[in-house]
Order: structure tokens, then sequence, then C-alpha cells
């Protein structure tokens, strides 16, 4: 029933976001000969006005799409669950752990579909701009190539497939910690009588004060006792300080995972045992 559940999710989010996406990939292409229209024209006149609107709506485009994929995937999980929908989804043979991945790993896949296409837009607006010239010195130049045989001679293929692995996995955890952060936000507030969304915007407020204050007396309690000599000492040496790096992804995904696990359990209470459709 997940891969079901997944499948329409996709079908609903869809229609929203693959305009978007359409819309964002025509920008970068009109940008892009914006771009060679500022560097032609000689007066700023009309045309250099709707060449720097484009510009701007591109750039406004670019985070606009991210805000709307964060905000159609806390909306799905709403209406879908905590609204007249959640009826039908609640009886629906399927357990309250699957309606929650089914949202994570579809908000996910549309997260890294942003940042993807984030990147590739960059990319069209400044290869058309600048007559392609750009996208081949990317690929093909010299310069480039002489900093990736040195970052492989001194990291290694090794680490740097290490590294993607991580991020990777830091991105999936960030993502759902920040999802989950709002979907448990949205189940403590839902199972008000009244009211139902202004208790999720305080319950938001109030996550968000005790994890500030846990990160505070972590910073001010325990990080100045704390000897950072040896960090200093790793910068010496490309190995060690590799191995620094590889310690602080996964530092910083062990605690997006504690964060995961705390949201995830928090939803997963709320939805099964004060969930209030009324």
């Amino acid at each position: 029933m997940l891969g079901k559940l997944i499948k329409h999710e996709f079908r609903a989010t869809r229609r929203i976001m693959l305009p978007l996406i359409g819309g964002v990939l025509l920008l970068s292409v009109l940008a892009g000969l914006s771009i060679r229209g500022l560097d032609r024209i000689q007066n700023f006149g009309f045309l250099g006005v709707m060449y720097s609107l484009t510009l701007t709506a591109f750039f406004l485009a670019l985070f606009a799409l991210g805000v709307v994929a964060l905000v159609l995937m806390i909306q799905r999980f709403y209406k879908n669950l905590l609204r007249d929908e959640g009826y039908l989804a609640m009886t629906l043979p399927v357990s309250v752990d699957e309606h929650i991945w089914a949202k994570l790993l579809v908000s996910f896949v549309w997260f890294a579909i942003v940042t993807l296409l984030s990147v590739a837009a960059m990319l069209i607006m400044l290869s058309i701009g600048t007559r392609m010239n750009f996208l081949r010195g990317l690929i093909g130049g010299e310069e480039l190539r002489k900093i990736l045989r040195e970052t492989l001679r001194y990291i290694g293929g090794g680490n740097i497939a290490a590294f993607a692995l991580e991020c990777l996995v830091l991105l999936f955890l960030g993502s759902c910690a920040t999802c989950l952060r709002c979907y448990a936000s949205l189940a403590i507030g839902c199972s008000a009588a009244n009211h139902k969304l202004a208790w999720s915007f305080l319950a938001f407020i109030g996550i968000g004060f005790v994890l500030s204050l846990l990160q505070n007396t972590i910073s001010f309690g325990v990080l100045p006792n704390l000897d950072f000599s040896f960090v200093e000492n790793s910068m010496e040496s490309v190995e060690t300080a590799v191995q620094l790096f590889h310690g602080a992804m996964w530092t910083g995904s062990a605690l997006a995972l504690i964060h995961c696990a705390i949201f995830y359990f928090v939803t997963r209470w709320f939805l099964k045992h004060r969930l209030n459709l009324a």
C-alpha cells in the first residue's frame, strides 16, 4: 500500500509542481537571452527595463519554486490527514506510518528535483547569456581539469564518493527533519477543539524555542569546556582534515536523525491517539 500512497501523492503534487518547473526552465532561457540583450544595447531604455525585469522574474521564480514545494508538502499533510479527507484516509487499510512515510518520501523527491533544477536553470541562463562559452569552459576548461586532478590526487576518489554519499544522507535527513517538524506541529495543533491552525503555529514556535534552548545550553555549557586544538592541528594534514570533515558530516546527520525520530514519534502518537477531525 505504501507504493500506492506514493503514486497518489505524486499524482496530486505534480499537477502543481510540473507547470512551475516548466515555467522556471522557460524563464532560464529568457533570462539568458536577457543577459545577451543587456550586453548589446547602447541605451538603457524600454528594452533594458524588460531585460532587467525578466532576470528579476527568473530569480524570484527560483525562490518561489522552493517555497511552493515546501508549502505544498505541508498542505498535502494537513488536507489529506487532518481535514475532511482524513475521514477517508484513516479508514483505508493503511497504517499511520505508511501515511507519514509516503508524505516524507514524495517531499524529499520534490526537494531534490527543485535543488537540481535550480542548478540546471542557472547553468542554462549563464550558458545562453554567454553564447555557450560558460558551459564549454565549465566542461572542457583546462583549469577545471587541473583542479579535479589535484583534488583526486590529494583527497582520493573514495573520499569524494563518500562525501557525495554523506551529502545525500544529510540532505535526506535534513529535509525529513524539516517536514516532520511541520507535521508534528500540525498534528499537535489539530488535536485541539478549535483554532487548530493557530495552535499549530504556536506548537511550531514552541518546538523552535525548545530547540534553541537546547542549542544554547550545549553552546554555552558544553562547548567552552572542550579542547578544539585538534581542529587547528588537523588542518596541517590533508588526511586528518578529510577525516574531520567526515566526522562533521556524520555528526550533522546524527543530529538530524535525532530530530527526525523525535518529530516522527510525536506526529505518529498524535495521529494515532489524539486525532481530531471535527
